[in-house]
């Protein structure tokens, strides 16, 4: 039979079976639904989960010279920053409190951090221009701190021995929101106290961390404090894989108990229609056509009970704030519908192997 007489006898068989269909449709919708309201909800934890690993501070690796051996400068910095796996990295040398200038060291007082390194990637200008080596940007929160409408002006240490001039403000970025609390000066030489990293995935901590380490190569190990992501890494990754582990064993139990459940619906319909079955194969119909008829019915109402119950299913999770993903929403059905279409094929079975005379003759 040609692909499209049996696409056509497929059809009418559908309609003229609406009780059938319509329960083919509901049992597929009901799976769908199940899946995406259950198995989605955990598929979008588990997004969750990775989206928020792949922010710049959960992929912030920070490397301490507690002992001030001198590893860390503008050197080693430069080659950390040409690793394939680092999106930035910047020093930090030894914070200072400093004050207004104008108002001299008895102001309010400000931390002040050295930077070693580009400051567009560790604040965001917001006013004014781009410090160069001992000018000094204050963060913009801290302007009304120093008594300043506008950053203009300069810093004054404590001691009074050290003043750096003003000349813009900023918004500290990720994973640099400490220093929203007070302002940075440039020092691109010297040496830092602290290296900061961002990673370009989390998944690349265990090689950047030995790359790094190897490049700063501090004589005492001791003296080295390594805050790494690795930890929360491979908590991330358990978790993940937990939910995983979770939404397939769910998964697959909701299609197997719908599958079940569109094989006694096909199964009843072949019962009830056993006698024009049976005409079809006295008229000569091929068993692999009739089992082909039966299989794409129950596939076509399938499509249709999928369409339905992942809309409803997708926009039941977002009225609730979690979004399931699209590529889960066709996934789940897709996965339905060769479910619905695979049931149906031990009722389509049974139906061929109907001996047609005698069910002809039943009354």
């Amino acid at each position: 039979m040609r692909i499209r007489a049996l696409l056509r006898e497929a059809w009418a068989a559908t309609w003229a079976a609406k009780v059938s269909s319509v329960l083919i449709a509901v049992v597929v919708a009901g799976m769908c639904v199940a899946a995406i309201a259950t198995v989605g909800r955990s598929a979008a934890a588990s997004a969750d989960v990775a989206a928020r690993m792949e922010q710049a501070g959960a992929r912030r690796l920070q490397v301490i010279d507690a002992k001030a051996e001198g590893f860390i400068n503008a050197r080693t910095l430069g080659v950390i920053s040409n690793l394939s796996s680092v999106e930035s990295a910047d020093a930090l040398g030894i914070p200072f409190d400093a004050t207004n200038g104008a108002t001299g060291t008895g102001g309010s007082r400000i931390p002040v951090w050295p930077v070693l390194g580009s400051i567009t990637q560790i604040g965001t200008l917001t006013r004014g221009r781009l410090p160069q080596p001992g000018e000094a940007l204050i963060s913009a929160t801290q302007l009304a701190t120093l008594g300043l409408e506008q950053p203009v002006g300069f810093l004054v240490t404590t001691d009074g021995t050290a003043s750096y001039p003003i000349v813009g403000a900023y918004t500290a970025r990720a994973p640099f929101e400490d220093l929203a609390g007070g302002a940075i000066v440039a020092r691109p030489d010297g040496t830092g106290r602290e290296l900061r990293v961002v990673l370009n995935s989390v998944n690349a901590t265990d090689g950047t961390v030995a790359a790094v380490m190897n490049t700063l190569a501090p004589r005492d190990s001791q003296g080295v404090q390594v805050d790494s992501p690795a930890a929360l890494a491979q908590t991330a990754r358990d978790l993940a894989d937990q939910l995983a582990g979770y939404g397939s064993s769910l998964l697959s139990l909701i299609l197997g108990a719908g599958g079940s459940l569109v094989a006694a619906v096909v199964l009843a319909d072949v019962l009830v229609r056993r006698r024009d079955l049976g005409r079809r194969r006295t008229l000569g119909i091929t068993r692999a056509d009739l089992t082909a008829i039966v299989i794409v019915r129950a596939a076509t109402t399938a499509v249709i009970g999928a369409l339905l119950g992942c809309t409803a299913g997708w926009l039941a999770n977002h009225a609730i704030g979690q979004d399931t993903p699209l590529s889960f929403t066709v996934a789940v059905g897709v996965l339905a519908t060769i479910a619905a279409a695979l049931a149906a094929l031990p009722p389509a079975v049974y139906a061929t192997r109907l001996d047609p005379v005698t069910v002809m003759r039943t009354p």
